[in-house]
């Protein structure tokens, strides 16, 4: 696994999640009162969206962090 991947997938969680925040953002900002709002499909789905997103930026992350403690044993043993 190479740590360029690892980054790709983490940009594109991010994208994601800042998509999925942007359609809160506007489900929340489209009625002021709150007696008029409803939770719709579209808001259900972007809140509960973010949760595998959310893990998948922290397993890649975990995975970058595992491949640069690898590298530097490596390193060690060679010196």
């Amino acid at each position: 696994m190479r740590i360029d991947n690892n980054l790709n997938s983490m940009i594109a969680s991010e994208l994601q999640i800042n998509d999925m925040a942007t359609n809160i953002a506007r489900v929340a900002n489209t009625v002021a009162d709150p007696e008029f709002q409803e939770v719709s499909a579209d808001l259900i789905d972007s809140i509960v969206g973010q949760i595998p997103e959310v893990i998948s930026y922290s397993a890649n992350a975990k995975s970058i962090e595992t491949q640069n403690a690898v590298s530097d044993m490596l390193l060690n043993i060679k010196a």
